[in-house]
């Protein structure tokens, strides 16, 4: 029971420090929906807008989980995050948390962006957009967990964003949000270990359920893979805060 009561209480706090700073909020959907707009109506594609869809709605989540995430290197320098170290709670709960309150409002974000879904033509079945609901969250989360680990070890907010961009912006990239699978071979082998690959193709199954999608993972392998990888990154950062505790 302790283990959920402490979920709860950090989830609830991710969603309340977010509430009262709506510029995170303006900042992650801003961006991403100004390079839909700039990218989607410059580049002489057809039906680019649409392709380039699910990519932006993925990009702005992306954003919203690195601003999570920054939160608890401000958190450990603020003291919070060691108070809560020495509470006679899990290691593991705190780590879940966290990653829940990030994941929530990221997914909060892409559902937001589905407002423009008919502009481009998007269909929802009911099935198919239960997949997309999913895929929001899972890659949400998987970002979020990833970030959790990389905050925990860097010390420097600057540096974090530093790396977080570093590693995240070519992973989008190479995840077919922008343009489609590449002949080149390492480019290939790169997709498939790229969990952005899987969070975009679900979602672009979501949106497009009718649509003939070849070489696009589909909506119930994308949902599984990032199942594995939502899996394997908290329990990397659940190890990492449990040597944290073990050295103090």
């Amino acid at each position: 029971m302790t283990f959920f009561l402490t979920v709860y209480t950090l989830w609830q706090r991710e969603l309340v420090r977010f509430y009262r700073v709506p510029s995170r909020w303006f900042g992650a959907v801003g961006t991403a929906l100004l390079f839909w707009g700039v990218l989607g109506t410059g580049i002489g594609i057809e039906n680019f807008r649409a392709y380039f869809f699910p990519g932006t709605i993925v990009m702005s989540m992306m954003f919203s989980c690195i601003f999570a995430t920054a939160s608890i290197i401000e958190d450990r320098q603020a003291g919070f995050l060691q108070s809560v170290m020495v509470a006679p709670v899990s290691r593991a709960a705190i780590v879940m948390g966290k990653i829940l309150g990030g994941a929530t409002l990221a997914t909060f974000q892409g559902l937001l962006i589905l407002v423009f879904a008919g502009t481009v033509g998007a269909t929802f079945e009911l099935g198919a957009f239960l997949g997309l609901i999913a895929s929001l969250f899972l890659i949400s989360f998987v970002v979020t967990a990833m970030g959790f680990w990389l905050a925990w070890t860097i010390s420097s907010a600057p540096g974090f964003h530093a790396i977080m961009n570093m590693i995240l912006l070519p992973m989008w990239m190479a995840s077919g949000a922008v343009f489609a699978v590449s002949s080149s071979p390492w480019l290939k082998a790169f997709m498939t270990v790229n969990p952005f690959t899987y969070g975009v193709a679900g979602v672009r199954r979501g949106l497009f359920p009718n649509a003939v999608l070849d070489q696009v993972p589909g909506l119930q392998l994308s949902l599984w893979v990032l199942l594995g990888f939502a899996v394997f990154f908290y329990i990397l950062s659940s190890i990492v805060v449990e040597k944290t505790g073990e050295k103090k």
